[in-house]
């Protein structure tokens, strides 16, 4: 008999929810990475869809059949995963659909453990694919600037700009999981990587963004003490900048005008994403859910030769909130955007401003980049229904995190 409890233990262990969450998201990131590198040269790109496809279904499984949801959330899951498998269809692009399954999917998964795994996961690939790219097992594709001439280098990931978000994010998943240890040597460090992955790939926004992360972490950390008030009022006030903020980019892109000069020098400042902003605007009116918008961007092997011969087919929206409301519609600009303010509201709520200063940072990175919704660099916003979300930063052992998670 006791052997057969034990065994009856191992097979719950290994059955439960969050253990299959975990391995679904391993699977999920290691597939999204490598779609989005210089190894679709061999592997197509439908193949790793396929995967993400059977991973989904598993995960809905798991939210039907294994999550204590009630009869009403569950309906409310279902006809938002509805809405999700529509712009899916509609857009033909499965990002936004894979993050709302893993978002409603996480109940019952610490948070810890996945930021934890996203971490060890993209730390090894992106280590990797850099040496593959390096040793000419796979392209390392290069740009050239045009203004300045200057080299940028992509690292055998599609585009320089998504390798520099891949660090960002990995900085970012860094400091969730040292926070309560990150002092002068970590954010030496992060001014080190700024440096270097400048000088690579020459990506302007991500290297502001890494060196904001010490601003913006050092007020969060101060207003952990009750003494510092200003910085307490500051991160007290992170959240609401992530309805500001893509107000008034929304704003300054449907009223962009070429001919004013300030207008125009911001514009060149965004490297062109007022005006491609503005041109989604007029040519592709805001649904209340999802349409078709077809793009030709840089990045990718068919990119870099658009790149080289035929520069006047570009056309790409940038923006992840841009791209929300032209590409996906209203109701899931409001749905994405709401999950973004609820997780930051709900830890400040706590007194705790990790989150919510991470949050502040997605958000910013946000407005000009595109990777709000791929699960593959943005891991946060699964925070919305995981465990423990809030108490990382003050707690002093695995035991207490435990203990503190169910009373979140």
């Amino acid at each position: 008999m006791f052997y057969l409890r034990k065994v009856k233990q191992i097979n719950q262990i290994q059955l439960s929810g969050e253990n299959i969450y975990l391995f679904a998201l391993t699977v999920t990131l290691v597939v999204s990475f490598l779609a989005n590198t210089t190894f679709v040269q061999y592997i197509a790109v439908k193949n790793f869809n396929r995967i993400n496809y059977l991973i989904l279904g598993i995960l809905v499984l798991k939210i039907f059949i294994l999550d204590n949801y009630r009869w009403y959330e569950l309906a409310g899951i279902f006809f938002v995963l509805a809405i999700g498998v529509y712009s899916w269809r509609v857009t033909n692009n499965n990002v936004l659909m894979i993050m709302l399954t893993f978002i409603f999917a996480a109940k019952g998964v610490h948070f810890d453990k996945i930021i934890h795994q996203y971490f060890k996961v993209n730390l090894t690939l992106i280590l990797l694919v850099s040496v593959y790219a390096l040793l000419g097992i796979i392209r390392n594709l290069s740009y050239v600037r045009t203004d300045s001439k200057i080299m940028r280098y992509a690292l055998g990931v599609l585009y320089p700009t998504d390798y520099a978000a891949y660090v960002f994010y990995l900085i970012l998943a860094y400091a969730f999981i040292n926070y309560k240890r990150i002092g002068k040597r970590q954010y030496l460090l992060f001014t080190v990587i700024a440096v270097a992955l400048y000088a690579v790939t020459n990506a302007r926004l991500d290297t502001i963004l890494i060196l904001l992360i010490i601003p913006i972490l050092l007020v969060a950390k101060r207003a952990g003490n009750s003494t510092h008030r200003i910085s307490r009022i500051l991160a007290a006030n992170y959240w609401s900048l992530t309805l500001i903020l893509p107000y008034a980019f929304g704003l300054m892109t449907v009223y962009f005008n070429p001919a004013n000069s300030i207008f125009w020098h911001l514009n060149d400042l965004l490297s062109g994403r007022l005006l491609y902003g503005n041109i989604a605007f007029q040519q592709h009116p805001v649904k209340l859910l999802s349409q078709k918008v077809v793009e030709h961007g840089w990045g990718g092997i068919q990119g870099l030769k658009m790149f080289k011969d035929n520069q006047a087919r570009y056309f790409f929206i940038d923006s992840s909130f841009i791209r929300l409301l032209v590409v996906y519609g209203v109701v899931l600009s409001i749905i994405v955007i709401g999950i973004m303010v609820i997780i930051s509201v709900r830890a400040e709520l706590r007194q705790s401003y990790l989150l919510p200063a991470i949050i502040l940072l997605i958000t910013l990175s946000s407005l000009i980049d595109q990777h709000l919704l791929e699960i593959s660099f943005n891991p946060f916003l699964l925070a919305f229904l995981a465990n423990g979300v809030v108490v990382t930063s003050s707690c002093k052992s695995a035991t207490e995190r435990d203990v503190l998670s169910e009373k979140v």
